[in-house]
Parts: C-alpha cells; sequence; structure tokens
C-alpha cells in the first residue's frame, strides 16, 4: 500500500502569508512522497487577507483538486447568515463583531453580499467533515457518544464543551480546531487533536503530518519552517 502523507491544517484567520508559508514547508518535508492537505475551516475573520487566503486555496483545488479538501469552520458559517438576502440584524452584528470587519477590508467592500459570488459560492459547498478510517476531521469537535449520523451541523462547527473535557474513545482520532491552544502548541490526547495554534492572535499556523499507516500524527509543522514530533 502506498503511503500517503496527510497534512492537516488549523484555523488560518486570515493569515494568507502564514499559510502559503506552511505549505511550502510542508512540500518540502514530504520529500516528494504522495501528499495531501486537509484545512479544518476559518479562513475569514480576524486576520489581515481572508480574500488572499481564499484566493490562494481556491486556485490550488483548481490545479490539484484531489490534492485540497477544505472543511467549513463556524466563521465561514456566519460569514454565509450575513450575507444571506433574508439574514436579520443579529446575524450581520455577530458576524461583524467576531473578525468581519476584517474581512469587508480585505475585499474591500461594506457588505458580506458584496464579496465576489465565486467565493460564496465556494464558501457555500465547503463540507462539514471528512473521515479518512483512522481520523475524523471537523472543525469544532463532536458530541461524545453520540452516532455520527446523529452528529448535528452545529455541533460539528460549534461544540466546545463536552467534547474537550471527554476522554471518550471515539472509533477515530477527531482532528479538530476552533479553540486556541493556551500553550499556542497543538494540544494532542488520546481521543482527539486539537490544531488551532492561535494564528489569529500573533501565534503561528501549524500542520499536523499523518501517515495512511498509523493514527497518531508523525510530526508537526509550523510556518517558520518548525518541525517536533
Amino acid at each position: 500500500m502506498t503511503d500517503v502523507i496527510t497534512f492537516a491544517i488549523g484555523d488560518v484567520h486570515g493569515c494568507s502569508q502564514k499559510l502559503e508559508r506552511l505549505i511550502a514547508t510542508c512540500e518540502r518535508v514530504s520529500a516528494r512522497r504522495q501528499s495531501r492537505f486537509i484545512l479544518i475551516g476559518d479562513y475569514v475573520d480576524r486576520g489581515p487577507d481572508a480574500k488572499g487566503g481564499i484566493d490562494f486555496l481556491m486556485k490550488e483545488q483548481v490545479r490539484q483538486p484531489y490534492r485540497f479538501v477544505c472543511l467549513r469552520g463556524n466563521h465561514e458559517q456566519m460569514l454565509l447568515a450575513a450575507a444571506a438576502a433574508e439574514r436579520s440584524d443579529s446575524d450581520l452584528v455577530n458576524w461583524w463583531a467576531n473578525g468581519g470587519e476584517q474581512t469587508l477590508e480585505s475585499y474591500g467592500v461594506n457588505d458580506p453580499s458584496e464579496l465576489p459570488d465565486d467565493h460564496l459560492a465556494w464558501i457555500r459547498a465547503l463540507p462539514l467533515k471528512l473521515t479518512d478510517g483512522k481520523r475524523l476531521y471537523v472543525h469544532a469537535g463532536i458530541r461524545p457518544g453520540v452516532a455520527m449520523a446523529a452528529q448535528t451541523a452545529h455541533d460539528l462547527l460549534w461544540i466546545r464543551e463536552p467534547f474537550l473535557s471527554s476522554d471518550l474513545d471515539h472509533g477515530a482520532l477527531v482532528v479538530h480546531g476552533h479553540t486556541p491552544t493556551k500553550s499556542g502548541l497543538p494540544d494532542l490526547r488520546t481521543n482527539r487533536l486539537n490544531i488551532d495554534t492561535g494564528a489569529c492572535f500573533g501565534g503561528q499556523l501549524t500542520a499536523a503530518m499523518f501517515s495512511n499507516r498509523q493514527r497518531q500524527p508523525m510530526m508537526f509543522v509550523n510556518d517558520l519552517g518548525g518541525t517536533w514530533s
């Protein structure tokens, strides 16, 4: 069986330069082995260049459609609600107060509905989860003890507790973000891995490197070129 390398990348939040540096480092680390990238959501808001990050990911998906998988985060969900024709005032204010202002500035528009149609269509099409048998990739986590078919979109996009404190075996290692780690380093537990290391708060953007032969990560990579296991 061919050993495929998977890089799971944490919350980007408009840090497009960190994203491009991290991808370049991952390409170097993979050393020409077959590899792919799974991004776990939150491409917009808080950071300075949401537009640049999405431009980059959309182009890579066109160029290498089987190598780049992008999942939806709660910030994409808030943006879609704020951009919808039937939005409420609270939809707009809630998104704007959670970093939406920076997204508007990066696009040079005054309203989320004015974002380019192709970018909004890309965001709408983002899936909520991906599994490869050994790992479940999702933005926020899952509700412990609940079958995957019964998990709601709200769980997958927003949950913190009781997921973060659960020690239940979920059947696969849950690779997630959404809750920035206090240490600025990935938080690896027996049942989950948090790779949101606070890139938009001055931390590094982090990727976990996996082999298809084992459940646990082989090593970690950050956008400054650091690697560790």
